[in-house]
């Protein structure tokens, strides 16, 4: 059977939505990853989210609107680095990884995702801190596990005894797990795709999630139009270790990618903010927009599934 193309006017209708849409962080990296562009632009749409104590916030994740630096939006800021192969030696990297260090909690060896005072802020219903502080100051893979990918890919910025720490706690608390929740597994997975992770501790992961997986993904379509894991954000490329035994799920999130592009030539959100904030949830909703459309675009554009494009 012939693969179904993301066809050519869609992919335009995709490249003016984004540019007259998204944010100039979003419009930076397309122009990157789809024209040859520079990083530049990407790096100083970036910077803009940063604060003097080298963490981000302001909103870098749409559905946390606080100014203030957070662990949350700090990884984010790291995911973007990483997808543009930008230089790691660039100042504010540096500065980043300095943050981590200082509001990383050293005794539990984690990260608490989210500041208190962000509770001040517009944010979305999931990121209520009220009464539900044990939440975030309890360990979680998420965001602790990638953030540690993101130390090893800074080694020279950070001391040796806090990579093996961290790397013990991952592992250990990994190991007891029947069930992994879905953010807890897309955070283990960008911790596996570190070039730096020592062979035997990305086995030891590896092993780990292979078990894990089969009960996190949905592989029924019907789900994929709430909010679930899909094949696609585990198998997010072709060489993925975890394609085995997903392949005709992915074959289907493939399919179902393209014939949900929306007219304007965005994708649907699957979630939504309720009755709260509405305001600031009508502006994150615009940004999520224009970051969903990269994501799909560029989750095609690994798969060759966008006609006349490598």
């Amino acid at each position: 059977m012939t693969a179904t193309m993301l066809s050519k006017e869609a992919f335009e209708t995709s490249r003016r939505f984004v540019e007259t849409t998204a944010r100039p962080l979003e419009v930076g990296r397309f122009h990157y990853h789809f024209e040859g562009a520079s990083d530049e632009s990407v790096l100083a749409a970036l910077g803009e989210y940063q604060n003097a104590d080298g963490g981000f916030g302001h909103a870098l994740e749409p559905d946390l609107r606080a100014n203030e630096s957070s662990a949350l939006c700090t990884s984010i800021a790291f995911q973007i680095l990483r997808s543009t192969q930008a230089r790691l030696d660039e100042a504010f990297v540096s500065t980043s990884i300095a943050y981590f260090l200082e509001i990383m909690d050293r005794e539990k060896g984690h990260w608490r995702i989210i500041p208190r005072s962000a509770e001040q802020s517009p944010h979305a219903p999931w990121w209520n801190q009220t009464d539900r502080e044990d939440v975030f100051d309890c360990f979680s893979l998420n965001p602790t596990a990638e953030i540690l990918g993101y130390l090893y890919d800074c080694q020279q910025y950070v001391p040796s005894d806090i990579i093996s720490l961290l790397s013990d706690r991952v592992i250990s608390h990994l190991s007891g797990l029947e069930k992994i929740e879905m953010h807890e597994l897309l955070c283990c997975l960008r911790l596996l795709r570190t070039e730096t992770l020592p062979e035997d501790t990305r086995d030891q992961i590896r092993r780990k999630l292979t078990h894990l997986i089969d009960g996190t993904v949905a592989c029924d379509p019907t789900q994929w139009e709430g909010y679930s894991l899909r094949p696609l954000q585990v198998v997010d490329d072709p060489g993925s270790l975890f394609m085995a035994g997903l392949e005709e799920a992915v074959a289907a999130n493939l399919e179902y990618e393209i014939s949900s592009q929306n007219e304007d030539g965005s994708w649907p959100l699957t979630w939504s903010w309720g009755n709260t904030f509405p305001d600031a949830w009508d502006k994150a909703r615009r940004e999520w927009s224009g970051i969903i459309t990269m994501e799909k675009l560029l989750l095609l554009k690994r798969f060759s599934r966008i006609e006349g494009i490598a």
